[in-house]
C-alpha cells in the first residue's frame, strides 16, 4: 500500500457523502425504535403521573427520587426511566 497516495477531491467527497448518509440512517434507525409501550402500560403511567404536576427541575428530580424509591420504573433496552422522566420529556 503506497502511503504517498493522496486521495482525490471526488475521492474524498464520496467518502464523506457516505458516512454522512450512513450516519444518519443509523441515528434515525435508533430513533424509530426508541420507546414503544404496550396500551395497557402507556394507561399505567399516564394515570400515574396525570396526579402530579412536575413544572420544575427540581420537582422532577424528587419526583425521580420518589420513583426509584417506590419501584415506579421500567427498562428500556439497557436505560432505566422512572414514570416521572416518561411524563415530563414525552416520551410515551
Amino acid at each position: 500500500m503506497d502511503h504517498n497516495k493522496k486521495i482525490l477531491r471526488r475521492d474524498f467527497i464520496f467518502y464523506f457523502l457516505s458516512a454522512f448518509i450512513l450516519a444518519f440512517l443509523i441515528k434515525y434507525k435508533f430513533k424509530e425504535d426508541e420507546i414503544n409501550f404496550d396500551y395497557e402500560l402507556n394507561k399505567k403511567i399516564k394515570n400515574y403521573n396525570s396526579s402530579r404536576d412536575i413544572k420544575s427541575k427540581k420537582e422532577l428530580k424528587k419526583a425521580i427520587e420518589y420513583d426509584l424509591k417506590n419501584n415506579k420504573t421500567i427498562f428500556v433496552g439497557k436505560k432505566l426511566y422512572t414514570f416521572a422522566e416518561i411524563g415530563y420529556y414525552g416520551l410515551l
